[in-house]
């Protein structure tokens, strides 16, 4: 049958599970992921804490509230805030206060925090 056919270990599986009684190859209905760490009140205090200190890790604040990375980058994503190199933002700065001499003090790390830039109008 080619690519599209199944292997053959799921063939042994589902005639496996054929022999227990099962009548369909569908998956069986499950409640999936809670949303429990993207509720109102914990999107508030990760916007609350990136704000507070825009060097904060997505580690340092999944520990603090007590949910996963991937959530923390889930809520930073509908928040619209990046992930920029703090260097890079202290780059900025002395290129702002001293352009004529910013290359003798360019230097690099490789580390990231989160900072969320609002424009003044």
């Amino acid at each position: 049958m080619g690519d599209s056919s199944p292997s053959f270990s799921t063939i042994k599986k589902w005639a496996a599970e054929f022999k227990r009684g099962r009548i369909s190859l569908e998956d069986d209905p499950h409640e999936g992921r809670p949303e429990s760490a993207t509720t109102p009140g914990i999107i508030e205090q990760v916007h609350d804490m990136v704000l507070d200190d825009q060097r904060m890790k997505v580690r340092e604040i999944a520990e603090t509230i007590g949910i996963s990375k991937e959530r923390v980058g889930y809520i930073l994503h509908e928040l619209d805030m990046k992930k920029l190199c703090a260097r890079w933002l202290q780059c900025l700065e002395h290129f702002i206060k001293n352009k004529t001499d910013f290359v003798c003090e360019f230097i690099t790390m490789d580390e990231t925090s989160i900072h969320h830039y609002t424009p003044e109008s």
